[in-house]
């Protein structure tokens, strides 16, 4: 029993050795902007959204990994359009640090569903306390909006 015991242990210790090299700073699922709340200097969504899945995912060396499932409105003011991305036609993802962005991706197309995922290597500052990661909505007419998707909120 104690030759297991002191098997197991010996394993438990080699595995978390392996993953100590890839510190998260985040490991989140994500929740929809539910309109007028600003992430630090990212303002917030003008209309209120809904989010069927959404996970983000970043390392201590500046790995990435958002993905989001049926991002889509949530508003009834929008008429037909709601249940639909109506006019965002891309994300990127903004890491927010001490309420300032620190770094954002390139734009990744969002489907018609609301679906989209992003993987990339962003650069954070060190001092980063908290990181939050938004995930910012891609105007038709090639301007960065608001906050779709976050991490965390305020």
């Amino acid at each position: 029993m104690k030759k297991t015991v002191g098997i197991a242990l010996a394993i438990a210790a080699v595995v978390s050795a392996g993953c100590a090299g890839r510190a998260k700073e985040v490991d989140s699922h994500l929740v929809a902007c539910p309109t007028k709340v600003a992430i630090g200097d990212v303002p917030a969504c003008g209309k209120v959204w809904k989010l069927h899945s959404g996970e983000a995912e970043l390392e201590k060396d500046g790995d990435l990994e958002v993905e989001v499932k049926g991002l889509v409105l949530n508003d009834p003011s929008v008429g037909q359009e709601n249940g639909t991305p109506d006019g965002v036609d891309g994300v990127a993802a903004a890491v927010v640090c001490g309420g300032k962005v620190a770094a954002q991706t390139a734009v990744v197309p969002l489907s018609k569903q609301g679906d989209a995922k992003i993987k990339t290597k962003v650069t954070v500052p060190s001092d980063c306390a908290k990181p939050v990661v938004v995930l910012r909505e891609h105007l038709e007419g090639g301007d960065i909006g608001g906050w779709l998707a976050a991490s965390s909120m305020p």
